[in-house]
């Protein structure tokens, strides 16, 4: 068994590559050597691997299935290894983390140096969410995804945990004059500049029904902006209006942004972390579940 996985490391290294000239000088091993390691995994598997093209090589189809796999075996015995070593906080280790804009830019910043009292040693890789997350996961790319709980993310080898609901809601700095208002009083709310946050479609579309719904015309948009942080600046010291999840404005640091008295945001959406079973048992990974789950608590209580 161990000799076929060198024989698959091996793969995914020419793979990578793109030729086995390449993948020679990365491995330190003879060209002759990885040309037979790769006709003995294309015997055993009875299925060609790789076809040339104009630049090297690329995976076939069936080599591109067993590259998904073995991303996923190399991650599980990275994790196999950490486990045998013991739960000793100062041993290395590592999570990879995909994070949608309320997590990477408020619950995670919050959080990561609590993680690291606990394991010094850790090194968290975040990026953001995108499309595919899902398989990523599967394929052991990545191992933990954390944003909105969709039914992409049910899948036999992954668990699901939601740590609370989030509702999108019109924010504005705490002492904004519209914090006074009435709860009925919508035509406010084209008394000062609006904010949609563009990374996300469903905030503008959102801002825009909600707005024209109540008062029949569109609000002031004057700052479009992908920059969940930018845009917290901007509530902080203007006088800006913005649709966005209660929890984000809550969670930030430094001048306070609260919900608005007027109720213009509807939607709610289960937010937590999506993570592959194998990796449940991982210290560090139920360390961060943990913490999360306080950070939430907190933060509906602050709702409450």
């Amino acid at each position: 068994m161990l000799d076929r996985m060198s024989l698959l490391f091996r793969f995914r290294t020419i793979a990578e590559a793109g030729s086995v000239r390449k993948a020679s000088e990365v491995l330190n091993v003879t060209q002759p050597a990885l040309s037979r390691s790769l006709a003995q995994l294309e015997d055993f598997y009875d299925a060609k691997l790789l076809e040339r093209h104009a630049r090297g090589v690329r995976p076939t189809p069936f080599g591109t299935k067993l590259l998904s796999t073995i991303s996923r075996l190399a991650r599980d015995w990275e994790l196999a290894e950490a486990e045998l070593a013991g739960n000793d906080p100062a041993a290395e280790g590592r999570l990879r983390i995909h994070a949608g804009p309320l997590w990477s830019s408020v619950v995670l910043p919050t959080i990561t140096s609590k993680l690291h009292a606990q394991f010094p040693n850790l090194t968290l890789e975040m990026a953001p969410s995108v499309a595919g997350s899902s398989q990523a996961l599967i394929d052991g790319l990545i191992d933990v995804s954390f944003g909105g709980l969709y039914a992409e993310s049910e899948h036999p080898n992954l668990e699901t945990r939601a740590f609370s609901k989030i509702c999108d809601r019109l924010v504005a700095r705490a002492d904004h004059p519209i914090q006074q208002c009435r709860a009925d009083d919508y035509e406010a709310v084209h008394c000062y500049p609006w904010i949609i946050y563009s990374a996300d479609p469903i905030y503008e579309a959102e801002t825009l029904h909600a707005v024209m719904e109540r008062t029949g015309r569109l609000p002031q948009i004057r700052v479009r902006s992908s920059s969940l942080l930018a845009i917290f600046r901007l509530l902080q010291d203007g006088d800006y209006l913005c649709i966005l999840p209660d929890a984000a404005a809550l969670g930030i640091p430094g001048r306070p942004i609260l919900t608005v008295p007027i109720e213009l945001g509807r939607r709610n959406s289960d937010t937590g972390a999506v993570y592959r079973k194998a990796i449940s048992h991982y210290p560090p990974l139920q360390a961060l579940m943990a913490l999360c789950a306080d950070y939430f608590e907190t933060i509906d209580q602050r709702l409450a």
